[in-house]
């Protein structure tokens, strides 16, 4: 389990490098490693309860589709949405599995409404009435529904994880859809990396 911690960690590190110094083919590599790596430790991860591992294990697996389709050279947006929304779908049932209390399904439900509010507002409005205003608006409210699943359930990792990938989908439907920036990728890679971590070690008994 640690030799598969190293591994994605090196090759999340490698893949950033990789974006900030426009390395495309080594991004076309390290990337889609860390979602390997991520999803073996999955599999291989003490998890409470036991029933939230395969829905997470298949949202890894289609985050990691959703990797590919973004690829600079692929670029298949839509197909990466689809991907994503799939995954998010699949993650909200695993989190869901996992015991949480009122109080912070309560907190889960602000936070989600405040990332609607803020980061999904944004999106929508500059999205407008173009052809993606309909796929963008149901995948923000997935994300939302994400974040409040990660929340709910208590434990930090997963609610870290939950909101660091919106914040990593906030950042790249602003590359997208708002005005590009020349370093954005990085940060996305990097909060959407951690937050898939999060989402992985957030299952360990230890945070039971």
């Amino acid at each position: 389990m640690i030799l598969v911690a190293l591994a994605a960690a090196a090759s999340a590190v490698t893949d950033w490098w990789a974006v900030a110094t426009g390395r495309a083919r080594v991004e076309t590599l390290a990337k889609p490693l860390v979602m390997i790596c991520l999803i073996t430790a999955a599999v291989l991860i003490d998890a409470d309860p036991a029933s939230a591992r395969p829905w997470i294990v298949a949202g890894l697996i289609a985050g990691l589709f959703g990797d590919v389709f973004l690829l600079p050279q692929v670029d298949k947006f839509l197909a990466g949405l689809g991907a994503f929304l799939i995954g998010h779908g699949l993650y909200v049932i695993g989190l869901v599995q996992i015991d949480g209390s009122w109080t912070w399904l309560i907190v889960g439900i602000a936070c989600g409404i405040a990332m609607l509010a803020t980061i999904g507002r944004s999106i929508i409005l500059a999205v407008g009435s173009t052809s993606y205003a309909v796929p963008v608006t149901i995948y923000i409210a997935a994300v939302a529904a994400l974040v409040v699943a990660g929340v709910a359930t208590g434990r930090w990792p997963l609610a870290l994880g939950a909101a660091a990938f919106a914040f990593s989908d906030g950042l790249l439907g602003a590359d997208k859809f708002v005005s590009p920036a020349p370093q954005r990728r990085v940060w996305i890679h990097v909060l959407y990396q951690l937050g898939q971590a999060g989402l992985v070690i957030g299952l360990a008994t230890t945070f039971a």
